[in-house]
């Protein structure tokens, strides 16, 4: 059998004869046939698209560096930030206009401030914040064209999270803007699994202001307490508030089992719902005992047990129709955080979701989440169907949900739209 031919890389063009360059920045030239990508709106360039790095007069290469970036014939495409030493080599903050290259190249800090006006301006539009909700995200990274920069706000402060060493070169900028807004106390954190081609310490984190070790959200009219410092990610997950409202409008009546169930949000907006018995499990004894709190702040019924989610589901499965819950949820951690475990993690996502189906009375509803990035959405429903297969059951996909609209994405970048959650029907496998 005869292997398909390697694939190989485009060559690399002769150096364009006019190529514009500014003090303080680099000029990157891709390769033939690798433009598309970026006059989409991709805001990613990768190492082996770029045939030539150019820096400016007086001008250092170095990670974060601003970077003008020009197809093979020299026509501007846009303004990023270069990496030299990451595999994105560059981050596109704002795209060009019909291959001009402008006189002066934006100040990224300029841009900077620009783009959290914008930000703050769709969140107004969406009606945030709110009575009912001040805990939201600001900024979405790429999706709000501002590459490695993710900005949660909670009452009357913020997490910023910069994952990127161009990110962390604007953050005296975005410090002084969010201060602007009237921002209390700013917590800056890098992230633990931070790329060590990025050059930042993993984990570490600045206050500016004084920041509580526990602040109270409003969060879709319910009182929640997130721990900035402490906390997961940001302090909390504001991207399934909107499919938490989706799951309190059908769990009316309903025996509900909420796994992986962290702070307990779809548990709190399942009994807020009227459901009629609510039970949330997780593996952190401190998560279990937050959702205990969440309940008895709102006034809500709900109980809660430290557990492995997967062996208290093959506990249900082995009830009676009648005795299992009419919906589960099933909400884990990031199975696949690098390519080359996505194989492997949709394995474990599939065993995950057997188990899951098994345990759902016969016309009840699995709310199924996959928050990892690589999983793309075809491959997360075709999961679902073999894990069905797998059951023994059968399943009708009711609704394919997203994140919330404060977490906007470039339609360009499916890289963005991580978080994935399936509403589905559970019913016995016709055998014919």
């Amino acid at each position: 059998m005869s292997r398909p031919a390697p694939r190989t890389r485009a060559p690399a063009a002769a150096l364009p004869a006019r190529l514009p360059t500014w003090t303080g920045a680099v000029s990157a030239v891709l390769r033939p046939g690798t433009a598309t990508p970026p006059l989409a709106g991709h805001p990613w360039v990768f190492s082996g698209a770029i045939a030539h790095v150019v820096p400016g007069p007086d001008t250092q290469l170095e990670p974060g560096i601003r970077c003008a970036l020009f197809d093979q014939h020299a026509r501007y495409l846009g303004v990023g930030y270069y990496n030299p030493t990451s595999q994105i080599a560059v981050r596109m903050m704002a795209l060009g206009q019909d291959g001009l290259e402008p006189d002066l190249l934006p100040d990224l800090a300029i841009l900077t401030r620009k783009r959290l006006a914008q930000a703050v301006a769709l969140r107004q539009s969406l009606g945030l914040p709110n009575a009912e909700t001040d805990a939201y995200r600001l900024v979405n990274s790429e999706g709000d064209f501002l590459p490695g920069v993710t900005i949660d706000c909670y009452a009357d402060g913020a997490v910023v999270q910069l994952s990127t060493a161009g990110a962390w070169r604007l953050r005296t900028t975005i410090l002084a803007e969010l201060q602007r807004m009237g921002l209390k106390w700013q917590l800056v954190r890098v992230p633990l699994d931070i790329h060590p081609s990025e050059g930042l310490l993993g984990g570490s984190s600045e206050t500016h202001g004084t920041v509580p070790n526990e602040v109270k959200v409003m969060h879709n009219g319910l009182q929640l307490r997130v721990e900035p410092a402490g906390g997961q990610k940001t302090g909390m997950y504001c991207d399934q508030r909107d499919n938490h409202t989706r799951i309190a409008s059908l769990a009316k009546g309903l025996f509900v089992v909420d796994t992986f169930c962290h702070a307990g949000g779809f548990a709190l907006h399942a009994a807020r719902g009227g459901a009629k018995k609510v039970v949330c499990v997780d593996a952190s004894q401190r998560a279990v005992d937050l959702a205990i709190q969440h309940a008895e702040d709102n006034g809500l019924l709900l109980s809660a047990q430290c557990a492995d989610a997967v062996h208290v589901l093959r506990q249900y499965s082995a009830l009676q129709d009648l005795e299992k819950p009419q919906m589960v949820i099933v909400d884990p951690p990031k199975y696949a955080t690098k390519a080359a475990a996505l194989d492997q993690a949709l394995r474990k996502y599939q065993a995950l979701n057997a188990v899951a189906l098994q345990a759902v009375r016969s016309g009840g509803l699995l709310v199924t989440c996959s928050c990892s990035g690589l999983v793309e959405p075809e491959a997360f429903l075709r999961m679902i169907g073999q894990a069905a297969q797998q059951a023994g059951v059968a399943v009708q996909l009711l609704e394919l949900r997203s994140a919330a609209a404060d977490h906007p994405t470039a339609p360009a970048h499916g890289e963005g739209r991580y978080l994935k959650v399936a509403i589905c029907r559970v019913t016995p496998r016709d055998v014919v």
